[in-house]
């Protein structure tokens, strides 16, 4: 039963990507999917999240961190802080529960979409039959570039995770997990602050 759900969820998929991974490089595919990933997260949260109030809210956050600075050094101010505390505290919860409304949507296609890539790029997948003799690797970077990013920890934390069967080649190369969370980080980042997401 779950074999043929899976097949139905796998083939639905390929028809919409199968062009990008027949035709593009797996570095170019997996970009381009963490960019919709990426967008449709973001969009969810755009009309999810009202942006005003979570605004208004970091801005006191903040305002208050800067405060509590400040108190560490005056115990007078110190115990007035502790008034507002509580309303920061509340404000601090108002503010996860927002964060939390898009995730409860996203949440299920994120793991599907992992899923996916794995179905595809993970050893013995979709790609390493197109493609036999491939070793798994997605993207070389430079090395300063791997050392800033903590290639090797992504390694580790992969062979914690994931059981792929492709070794590790290098600390400057990256599989399609490490590449689709770089990815994904930088496409938000840039989604974020185009659609004015607080």
């Amino acid at each position: 039963m779950f074999g043929s759900i899976f097949n139905i969820f796998y083939n639905s998929l390929d028809a919409v990507f199968m062009p990008l991974i027949k035709y593009m490089a797996p570095s170019i595919a997996i970009f381009i999917i963490a960019f919709i990933v990426s967008f449709i997260i973001n969009l969810a949260t755009k009309l999810l999240v009202n942006q005003e109030r979570m605004a208004e809210l970091k801005k006191e956050v903040q305002e208050f961190q800067v405060k509590a600075k400040k108190a560490a050094k005056d115990p007078e101010l110190m115990k007035q802080l502790q008034e507002e505390q509580q309303k920061m505290m509340a404000m601090q919860m108002e503010m996860m529960k927002m964060s939390f409304k898009p995730m409860i949507y996203t949440w299920v296609p994120i793991i599907a979409i992992f899923a996916y890539l794995r179905h595809v790029y993970g050893f013995g997948g979709v790609f390493h039959h197109l493609v036999p003799g491939w070793d798994g690797i997605v993207v070389h970077l430079p090395i300063i570039l791997s050392k800033i990013l903590f290639v090797s920890a992504f390694h580790w934390l992969g062979g914690m995770f994931y059981h792929g069967g492709f070794g590790v080649v290098s600390n400057e190369a990256l599989g399609w997990l490490g590449w689709y969370i770089l990815c994904s980080m930088a496409t938000s980042m840039t989604l974020r602050k185009v659609m004015g997401i607080k």
